[in-house]
């Protein structure tokens, strides 16, 4: 009885740490170089990570391997369907706190400016008019420009992904993936 309540106990244990929310603040800048910072909070703040790119130089032989095992995985039946599936169910867990993009966009000829911002502009208005989302476009006509700025707040509850990747992974396209990559790897 009593290796029952421990089990409990600890099923119990998981579903509270998994119920915490997590937090991701971001700020990307494009402005002559591109700066980014993410910053990945649990525990309500107490626990956090600055996450930083790393530049790494890849050889020539590995980035060939890299190719020829992502095209091994393309041929799996189903799975591009299944991953964009996966994708999609992992946004739809995701609560926007807080987006602000500001766009500048230009190029040189004025008319083509003004086309590109009319194809934009309704691509960047938010499906609900919310004070949380924010999105500014401004067309440069005199030059060519691309500068972005984006910041925002996201928050998911990491007990929302279990079954969209438990679901995933036991399909039968997760399964031929997971058998693929345990052969690749004793190879």
């Amino acid at each position: 009885m009593l290796a029952l309540y421990i089990i409990a106990g600890v099923i119990l244990f998981i579903i509270l740490m998994l119920s915490i929310p997590a937090d991701m603040t971001f700020n990307l800048a494009t402005h002559e170089h591109v700066k980014a910072k993410i910053r990945i909070g649990w525990l309500f703040g107490l626990v956090g990570k600055d996450i930083r790119a790393r530049k790494r130089k890849k050889p020539e032989e590995s980035r060939k391997r890299g190719i020829k095992s992502f095209l091994t995985l393309l041929r799996i039946k189903g799975l591009p369907g299944k991953i964009l599936k996966l994708v999609r169910q992992i946004f739809g867990c995701l609560r926007i706190k807080q987006l602000d993009v500001a766009l500048r966009v230009g190029l040189d000829d004025p008319f083509d400016t003004g086309m590109l911002c009319s194809v934009l502009w309704p691509a960047l208005i938010p499906p609900s008019p919310s004070g949380t989302v924010r999105f500014r476009l401004e067309p440069v006509f005199y030059q060519f420009a691309f500068e972005a700025s984006l910041q925002g707040w996201v928050r998911l509850f990491p007990i929302q992904l279990v079954w969209p990747i438990v679901s995933f992974v036991l399909s039968l396209t997760g399964l031929r993936l997971l058998k693929l990559m345990v052969v690749s790897r004793w190879k």
